[in-house]
This record gives structure tokens, sequence and C-alpha cells, in this order.
């Protein structure tokens, strides 16, 4: 039930935000590749010791420092960034542009612009996190060659997909939801981006730490993860949870008046 021709149309609208973004994702990555070595980081440990950094940058393995460090910041804000600005722009920005009279004024309905529009951001995402996973292994490969646990390192990035693929459903839901794109915003882009400045908090502040259960981020849980256990759950938990937001999200737009 979808549109290729929309789904094509929308691709193609959104494709230098996807490269962007991706570029971004890859280019911090490819740097902190290049960080990690035993020297390199006896001496970042005891230049950040008595920080707010200290809580971060961490780490005994190589996957330990990219969970402390990429995992804990930029693979949770780059990626939310993208889903926000593209959640926001594939429903509510054209419902509060007038466009999406031009839309559905052709044979497309609106079910099948909908579903199409959920399904260019579920699979964007994914395809961020596919070229993420080969940059790393490749880069990881050529400057510290067999330092990567690469299948940690692939559920690392299974994980979060998974979390974004949760928080895309929040702002995708939101720009149902809202005919105006300022609101559809607020509460799409704002309750994720409160999620990463309390699990931020959490890091700086093990005071704070039961402010984390108050957020997504709690399920992407990267201890688990490394250490091999106790996040399965956490995965199909977030699995779910995209899902049905997704899904409220394509029938209340579907059902819904529009001011066309």
């Amino acid at each position: 039930m979808i549109s290729i021709p929309y789904l094509k149309q929308t691709i193609k609208s959104n494709l230098l935000l996807f490269l962007g973004f991706t570029a971004i994702l890859c280019a911090f990555l490819t740097v902190i590749c290049n960080i990690f070595t035993p020297t390199s980081m006896s001496g970042i440990e005891t230049a950040v010791n008595g920080t707010f950094a200290s809580n971060i940058i961490t780490g005994n393995t190589f996957v330990e420092f990219l969970s402390n460090s990429f995992y804990a910041i930029m693979a949770i804000l780059f990626p939310m960034l993208y889903s926000i600005i593209v959640g926001n722009n594939l429903i509510a920005s054209k419902v509060d542009d007038g466009s999406m009279a031009n839309y559905l004024s052709t044979p497309v309905s609106r079910g099948k612009i909908v579903v199409s529009s959920a399904l260019y951001l579920a699979l964007s995402l994914a395809l961020m996190w596919v070229i993420a996973s080969i940059v790393g292994i490749t880069v990881a490969e050529i400057v510290q060659p067999d330092s990567l646990d690469i299948d940690t390192f692939l559920m690392l990035n299974v994980g979060a997909f998974l979390y974004h693929f949760a928080i895309s459903s929040i702002c995708f839901a939101a720009s149902c939801i809202f005919d105006s794109s300022k609101t559809s915003l607020v509460i799409g882009g704002g309750i994720p981006l409160c999620f990463f400045i309390i699990n931020l908090l959490v890091k700086l502040s093990e005071d704070l730490e039961v402010l984390k259960y108050a957020t997504l981020t709690t399920l992407f849980n990267t201890s688990n993860i490394i250490g091999g256990s106790d996040y399965i759950g956490d995965f199909i938990l977030l699995a779910v949870i995209g899902i049905v937001l997704y899904v409220i999200g394509i029938e209340v737009f579907k059902r819904k008046s529009l001011p066309l």
C-alpha cells in the first residue's frame, strides 16, 4: 500500500538531508576510530580526570570506548535531529504550507502517501546505520587492525537503529497528528531532545541516575550489549514502540479532517 512515484519523490526531496547527516555520523565515527590507542587513551583519561567528560571518555577496549563516546552522544544526537526534521517535513510541513492539497488532488490516496512517508523514514534510518557499520569496520581495520569486536559493533548499531526507529516514530506520529508544523516540531522534536538531555545529565552525575527511567535511551543499554546479555527484550520493546506509534500516526492521518 505504497506509491512508488511518491516514494521516489520523497527520497529525492530528502536526499541532501540524508547524505548530510550520514556523512556527519560517519565522520565522527572515523575520527573516534583514529583516536583510540592504549597510549592516547591513557593521556586523554588523565587530561579529563575530574571533569564532566570523565564519565564519557573511558574504555579499556576499542568497543567500550566507542560505547562511552560515539554511542553516548553522536550516535544519539545526529540521527535524532534527522528524524525530527524529516519526520516533520514528511506530513505536517506539507499540510501547513498547503502542498499536501496538491498531492491529494492526484490519484494517489491519503493512505498511500502516509505509508510511503513512514516507509521512507524507517528505511532511510536503516540505511544510515548500514553505511555507518561499513564505514566503521573499514576504518577500524585500516587504523586499528584486529582491535574492533565486529560482532559487538554490529549489535551496537542494530540497537542504535532500533532506538532511532522508536524516536522517529514519535516524530512521525506528531507530524501526522498535528496540522501545524510548529506544534509538530515542539512535540515530535521536544520529546526526543528531552530524552537526550536527561540521558546526558545522567551520564554526567550519578545522583541523577533515577531519571534514566524517564527516557527511551534506557532501552539502548550499550553496557548490556557489550556484555552480551539482557538486551534482546529492550530491542523488542523498542521495535514494538516504533511500530505502534507509526501505525497510530498512519491511522490518525488517514481519518482526520485536514485544513486543505
